[in-house]
């Protein structure tokens, strides 16, 4: 008996790949071509090798050249003439209550000097003392090699002035104030003090708001100078007080 080798074929798979025939010999002719086309080029770039450029070895004085007749283009385009430049206003002299501004004599509104020291008589001299016996700096930091002896006596009076133990100095306001909250308030503090909160004025300076922040507090602001607002939010605390049972009084 004559075996074809057809009898394992399911008739269902005979039956698609007579449809695929079919189909095949129903194609349009250009859509055979893009198809032959496409395959043809398939293989030719499987076997094909990829494309090295010739490396071209220049001269020192090719190289010279080069350097010589290139021109770097600009960081920051030209600004166009119809749109000035912004001009920055400049100081001249003292930056106290009154400055110079331009040649023109202005109210200084916008400083931190707000005790007037930058203009007094006696800071100035003991400044200039200062400068000739320890320099403009100690230029580095006070716990590598900047702290020398004129800190340490002003902490002490510092300290004596308050009526505390210890002082400690900083170099600028911002440092102190956005240093000084997270280390009295830091977010393990929760373990001892459950809902650990803190309740600001939302009108206060940045180094506050900086501090505030890196404490990981829940903080609370009420409104710029508002008793009322300042009373709600304390009202409130105090509810959510009464239904946290580690804070019922025993």
């Amino acid at each position: 008996m004559l075996s074809t080798g057809m009898e394992d074929v399911h008739p269902e798979t005979t039956f698609e790949l007579y449809e695929m025939f079919l189909a095949f010999l129903q194609a349009p002719t250009y859509h055979l071509a893009l198809e032959a086309v496409l395959a043809v080029l398939v293989c030719w770039l499987l076997v094909h090798k990829s494309y090295k450029p010739q490396r071209v070895e220049l001269t020192e004085q090719e190289k010279e050249q080069l350097i010589a007749e290139w021109i770097p283009e600009p960081l920051v385009p030209s600004a166009d003439e119809s749109q000035p430049s912004p001009k920055p206003r400049t100081i001249t002299g003292k930056v106290g209550k009154i400055v110079m501004v331009d040649g023109k004599k202005c109210l200084n509104a916008a400083t931190h000097n707000y005790l007037g020291l930058v203009e007094h008589e006696k800071l100035e001299e003991a400044a200039l003392q200062c400068l000739r016996k320890y320099g403009v700096g100690s230029c580095g930091p006070r716990g590598f090699y900047g702290t020398v002896d004129i800190h340490l006596e002003l902490e002490a009076r510092l300290a004596k002035f308050m009526k505390q133990q210890e002082a400690v100095l900083y170099s600028y306001g911002f440092s102190t104030i956005s240093s000084a909250i997270p280390a009295y308030a830091k977010h393990g503090d929760i373990i001892f003090l459950v809902d650990f909160h803190f309740i600001f004025d939302e009108g206060v300076n940045f180094a506050i708001q900086k501090g505030l922040v890196a404490s990981r507090s829940q903080i609370l602001f009420f409104k710029h100078n508002n008793v009322e607002d300042l009373e709600r939010l304390l009202k409130q605390q105090e509810e959510r007080d009464k239904l946290n049972p580690k804070r019922k009084p025993k």
